[in-house]
C-alpha cells in the first residue's frame, strides 16, 4: 500500500502543481472577520441566502438564525424543532434544508413562511454520522458528505456523499462519490500536508478523512469539502479527483463546522468556538 500511494503521489504531482495556481482564495486575509455571538458557540450548519445574509444552525437547538454578515448581527430566529444533532444546512429555490446527523431531512418551504407544515424524510444513508449538506442546482439536488465511515465493513476506507434528488424526493441508491482515503493520502503527501495525530498510546494515526461540511462553487463548479478534525480544505471536480488541498491554520480555523458560497464566488466559513469565540469569515474570489 505504500509503494501504492508513493506511485501515485508522483503520478499527481504535475496535475496538482497547476491546480495549485488556481485556488483564488487568501485563507490568511479574509476581508471580513468577525465573532459570532454565543448562542452560535457550536454553529454547524451554514448556508447563503443573499449577499448579506446567511442562515446556521448549532448542533443543539432546533433554530435557524438568520445572520447579517455585513453588521455583524442576528436578525431574526426561527425554531423548527426542538433539540437534536443539526449539522447540515441550505438553502435551495426559496426552501430551507435542515440535516440531522442521524440523516433525517428536514424540508421548510419558502423559508421562512410557516404557512406549510415542515416535512421530515429519514433517508436510507449506509452511516451513521452525515454532517455535510448542500445544493446541487446543476442537477436539481442535494449533495450529503458523510463524517463516519460506512457502517458496511467492506468500505472502511472510503467517505461516502450522497446524492438525494429534490423532484423525485428521493436518495440516489448508490452513493455519488466514493472517496479512497489512501488516494486522499498521497494527495496529501504531494502538498506535504501530513496529518500527525497520535492515540493514547503515542502512535501515530493512520491518515483519515472527517468531512464536516461541503458546498459547490458558483463559478468553477468545484465541490470544496472542509474536514475540522483534520483541518483540511480540499476542492475536487465532478467526478471526485482533488484539484486542491490546503491545511487549514488551527489558531484561525478552531473548528471549521460550516462552508458556502455567494453567486459571485465569496467564501464564507464559520467555525465553532471550541473555548474560544465562534467565528465568521468571509474571503473574496481573487483574480486570476
Amino acid at each position: 500500500m505504500k509503494i501504492y500511494t508513493i506511485l501515485l503521489a508522483l503520478f499527481l504531482l504535475p496535475v496538482l502543481a497547476a491546480s495549485q495556481a488556481g485556488f483564488r482564495y487568501n485563507l490568511k486575509q479574509p476581508s471580513i472577520e468577525l465573532q459570532l455571538p454565543e448562542i452560535l458557540h457550536e454553529v454547524s450548519g451554514l448556508t447563503d441566502i443573499d449577499y448579506d445574509h446567511v442562515a446556521c444552525v448549532q448542533d443543539e437547538l432546533g433554530i435557524v438564525f438568520m445572520y447579517n454578515f455585513r453588521t455583524g448581527k442576528i436578525t431574526a430566529q426561527h425554531r423548527f424543532d426542538s433539540v437534536g444533532d443539526f449539522e447540515g444546512l441550505t438553502y435551495a429555490n426559496k426552501n430551507l434544508f435542515i440535516l440531522r446527523s442521524d440523516g433525517r431531512l428536514t424540508e421548510w418551504k419558502n423559508f421562512p413562511d410557516r404557512m406549510m407544515p415542515l416535512r421530515n424524510y429519514q433517508l436510507p444513508l449506509s452511516t451513521s454520522n452525515n454532517e455535510g449538506l448542500c445544493y446541487d442546482s446543476k442537477f436539481n439536488r442535494l449533495l450529503i458528505a458523510a463524517k463516519s465511515k460506512p457502517m458496511n465493513h467492506d468500505y472502511k476506507s472510503e467517505r461516502f456523499i450522497y446524492a438525494y434528488d429534490l423532484a423525485a424526493k428521493k436518495l440516489q441508491k448508490k452513493p455519488l462519490l466514493s472517496l479512497n482515503v489512501n488516494y486522499l493520502e498521497a494527495v496529501a503527501k504531494s502538498y506535504n500536508i501530513h496529518q500527525r495525530d497520535t492515540n493514547s498510546k503515542g502512535a501515530v494515526k493512520p491518515f483519515n478523512l472527517r468531512p464536516s461540511s461541503l458546498a459547490i462553487h458558483p463559478v468553477t463548479d468545484e465541490i470544496y469539502l472542509i474536514s475540522a478534525a483534520d483541518k483540511l480544505l480540499i476542492t475536487m471536480n465532478r467526478k471526485g479527483e482533488v484539484t486542491y488541498m490546503q491545511s487549514l491554520n488551527p489558531v484561525k480555523f478552531l473548528k471549521a463546522e460550516g462552508i458556502t458560497f455567494l453567486a459571485d464566488g465569496t467564501m464564507i466559513i464559520t467555525n465553532e468556538g471550541v473555548g474560544q469565540k465562534p467565528t465568521l469569515y468571509v474571503f473574496e474570489m481573487q483574480n486570476d
